[in-house]
């Protein structure tokens, strides 16, 4: 947008220090015209919206639900580039959800915003593969990458006037919640071994994988593997069947499937591979 000369200004919440300080110093930012406002004040959003007076909002991941009066104050209104397909995934985390159900398909959805989340008209919309490994930064990468082709194609329609407005269904979608700590927890009992790959992949870096008991520590499994073995498995969900320096560390997961735990994080930091073993898993023992 800098480059086209459409480039306004960006609006970052203060929350978000990291992104405001990779902005500040990019070089590529004139300081007036980054904003940082507390994103619960409407009246701070406003006051810079019609000091700019963009034709346009671009919306990307930004952590609010707009009032109708901010919703309305560019001519052309706001609209959303959203990590997920719709509307099936209405979520403030598309991307973990899509992962942690074991989607085939991510995407990027563009929509014009109303006052509902993620409800609006639906005016772009593309899809790619979701691979088995796929982790949560994979998704995210996917997805920041297909926004700026949509990005562009978005503009050039939007100067053209050939946008198209699709109604989502309202039958067909389900409104996702952020995830919480039973959403990165790892069930043995209950989880099939794709469920547990899904769920670690789905947490992974941004909460480091997902969470298991071990001896009464809370352990993280960062990244995981499906494995085979050549002896029968026994039918106990969670026990570790073995363990050693060269291969590392093999559970077993409900009907009996088998996974490679590669990567754990503890108080004792990351291991990976046999230095599993150091931090007391061992052949033998259960996760719970």
């Amino acid at each position: 947008m800098i480059q086209r000369r459409l480039f306004a200004g960006v609006v970052v919440p203060s929350t978000n220090v990291d992104l405001i300080n990779e902005l500040s110093n990019s070089g590529y930012i004139e300081s007036e015209k980054l904003f940082t406002p507390n994103h619960n004040n409407d009246d701070e959003i406003i006051d810079i919206i019609n000091s700019v007076e963009p034709d346009v909002c671009l919306v990307f991941t930004f952590p609010k639900i707009f009032s109708q009066e901010i919703l309305d104050l560019p001519k052309l209104g706001f609209y959303n580039f959203h990590y997920g397909l719709l509307p099936k995934y209405r979520s403030a985390d598309p991307i973990f959800w899509q992962i942690k159900n074991r989607e085939p398909f991510g995407g990027v959805t563009v929509l014009k915003m109303d006052k509902t989340i993620d409800g609006g008209e639906i005016v772009m919309e593309e899809k790619f593969p979701i691979e088995s490994y796929d982790s949560y930064a994979m998704l995210l990468q996917k997805s920041v990458a297909l926004s700026i082709k949509l990005l562009n194609e978005f503009i050039d329609a939007l100067m053209a006037e050939t946008l198209t407005f699709k109604p989502q269904e309202s039958t067909a979608f389900q409104y996702f919640p952020k995830p919480i700590l039973k959403d990165v927890t790892i069930n043995w009992s209950e989880m099939a071994m794709s469920d547990v790959v899904a769920t670690v992949n789905a947490g992974n870096p941004w909460n480091r994988g997902a969470i298991t008991n071990f001896e009464g520590e809370n352990i993280n499994i960062v990244q995981v593997s499906p494995a085979k073995y050549d002896k029968e498995l026994p039918d106990e969900p969670g026990k570790i069947i073995f363990a050693n320096q060269q291969y590392g560390i093999f559970v077993v997961c409900k009907n009996r499937e088998l996974l490679r735990i590669e990567t754990t994080y503890s108080s004792l930091g990351y291991n990976s591979g046999g230095m599993i073993l150091s931090t007391g898993i061992q052949e033998g023992k259960i996760f719970e």
